[in-house]
This record gives structure tokens, sequence and C-alpha cells, in this order.
């Protein structure tokens, strides 16, 4: 359990949105100079609308007040002069930063730059994402863009004496998690390396009350009693590797930028995986005398550490259907033949 808490809570603040500060000074050519200067021309308005609704609030919140005799008419006045008065000051700070910032980056070639992405929350548009990393906004080629992935799939065990029918086909299941990596490896954004970290977890339940037993040479048997539930299951963490073909839209924008945009666009993607499994765990529900009994057998299991298979998807967007089967046997012993096999649904 401290594993997938660690892997989880590594995977989370990975794609979390942080505030960084970083200041670096980068020479850049023509076509970031033009695209800087420009987003400043764009924040600076953006600032100031948003301390123009910011100090509407303000005022609107001081009458509600007055009209409720909350506060005395002086004061009322007193509040919105001093709201005016310091919104009028912020104003005048964007003012001359974007100013002075244009014209450094004029002379100079150059400019600064916050790292990293915020999320805002304002009296106005109340939530707000902004990206600060200019360095790679105003780049004229973006090779390689990232994101989450999120995966649901029916998954069982494959193997001499075991299939498809063997498996409950209610309670088998595959969940996966990670952040990928894309990267454009031609010219028309066509061929694309997709790669990245998962953590996976198969979930999968035998029928006719039969369960996996512990020890160096793990079986499957009987459970000797009816059970509620039998269920056997692994967690994972993989590194997958895919080589995708798709369409691809290529736009060029007025200040010489690049961008490929291929979201709704048909895509194929093939390849496989490596990967290390973390947990194995057998949950067992039954009733004993009357009484409920819910007992979890972890580890033990003869279980297989290196995980190795292929992958396999299709799928037009950010939604694709997938198929994964693990070339590693899951029990190292032998004893019996399994490798797992999940096709499901895919969002990346």
């Amino acid at each position: 359990m401290k594993k997938l808490i660690l892997t989880l809570s590594f995977l989370i603040s990975f794609t979390s949105f942080v505030k960084v500060h970083a200041q670096n000074e980068i020479k850049q050519d023509s076509i970031s100079i033009n695209a800087r200067i420009a987003d400043l021309l764009e924040e600076k308005e953006q600032n100031i609308k948003d301390e123009k609704e910011a100090l509407k609030y303000t005022i609107k919140a001081i009458n509600e007040k007055l009209e409720k005799n909350k506060i005395t008419k002086e004061k009322a006045e007193e509040l919105k002069k001093t709201a005016a008065e310091r919104t009028a000051l912020n104003i005048k700070y964007y003012e001359q930063y974007a100013m002075l910032e244009e014209d450094y980056v004029r002379k100079n070639g150059k400019f600064s730059y916050e790292g990293g992405a915020m999320l805002e929350i304002g009296t106005k548009q109340f939530i707000r994402f902004r990206n600060k990393n200019k360095d790679r906004e105003y780049q004229q080629y973006q090779n390689t863009d990232s994101g989450l992935t999120l995966s649901f799939a029916y998954n069982f065990m494959n193997g001499d004496n075991l299939d498809i029918n063997d498996f409950s086909y209610a309670n088998n299941n595959y969940f996966a998690i990670g952040f990928q990596w894309k990267t454009r490896l031609d010219k028309n954004n066509n061929l694309r390396a997709v790669y990245g970290v998962e953590y996976q977890s198969h979930g999968t339940e035998l029928n006719g009350n039969r369960f996996i037993t512990q020890g160096d040479q793990a079986q499957i048997a009987s459970l000797g009693f009816n059970a509620d539930k039998a269920k056997f299951r692994q967690d994972q963490l993989v590194f997958p590797l895919h080589l995708e073909i798709g369409g691809s839209e290529r736009k060029e924008y007025e200040d010489g930028r690049v961008r490929f945009e291929n979201y709704d666009k048909w895509k194929f993607g093939i390849g496989g995986f490596i990967g290390f499994n973390m947990s194995s765990r057998l949950k067992l529900k039954y009733e004993l005398d009357g009484r409920e009994i819910k007992e979890t057998r972890v580890n033990n299991f003869d279980n297989e550490t290196f995980l190795y298979g292929l992958d396999a998807y299709v799928g037009k967007g950010d939604i694709t259907v997938f198929g994964r089967m693990n070339l590693n046997n899951v029990f190292k012993s032998g004893s019996v033949d399994a490798q797992y096999v999940a096709f499901g649904i895919r969002f990346q």
C-alpha cells in the first residue's frame, strides 16, 4: 500500500499546477521577440481588465453594506476612494512593467521569463490557467508535448489451461494512470514517438469459488466453500513506448510560429512496455458462522517481478481503444501458465 501511495503521489505532484519562479535570460530570435512583445500587451490588457472587474465587485460590496446600515456614508466613501486608488496604482504598475519590458526586449534581443504554470482564482473569472513557460511558448517549433493518460479495461489471464471464460466478467478490471510525452519524428508530424510512465492495476477473479494459492508453487485451487469475493490484484509500474502514425494539421502564425494539431485526427499506435510488479494481494469475502469475513493475503504469490509486453491502440483525438498483453508469465515457477490480457479505452 505504501508503494502505491508513493507512486500516485509522484504522478499527481508531477502533473499538478504549480507556480515556479525561475528567472532566465536567453537569447531569442525575431520570432520569439515579436511573440513576447505581443504577449506583454495581451497580459497588460488582461491584468487591467481584471483590476477593473475587481474594483466593480469591491464597490458593489461596499454599497450593500451601506444599504444594510453596517457602515456610514462617510466610511463607504472612504473605502471606495481607497479601493480606487489601489486599482489605479496596480494599473499604473502593469503599464510601466509592460513598457519597460518591451523596451528591454527590443534593445537587448533577449527577455526574462517565469517558468512553470499557475492556476489563478479571481472575482470575475473565478478560475483561470496561465502558462508562464514563455520560452517554450515562443519557440518556432515544438517537437514534444505531454499530458496525462487514463485507461479502463477488462482484464483476464490467458494460458494453456486458462481463458477468458474462467474469469468473472463483472469483477475483472484493469486501471492505469500515467504521464506521457509525444515527440514528432518527421517534418509533417505524421510519425511520432509516444513514451512515458504508468501505474497500472490488474484485478482478476476466478469463477467457481477458485483462488490462487501462496507459496513457492502457485496453484489454482478450490476454496472449499462459497465466497462472495475471491479477487487477485497486482499493482505495477511500467514504462510504455509506442510508434504512433496519424494525421496532423500544420498551422503557421503571423509571427512565424509553426504548430501541429492532431486532436481531431485518427491515429494508430503500436509498441510495448517494460516495468516491475510492486505488490500482489488476494482479497476474500465470505460468511462464517453468520458473520461476514473480509480477508486480505498480501504477496508471497510466486510472482514475476520484471514485466514486459505488447500494446497497440487506435482512435481519434484524445480517445483510443487499446489492447495490451504481457509476454512474461504472472508466476515465475511456471506452475500456472498465465499472461495478462487487457482491452479497453484510453484517454490520452
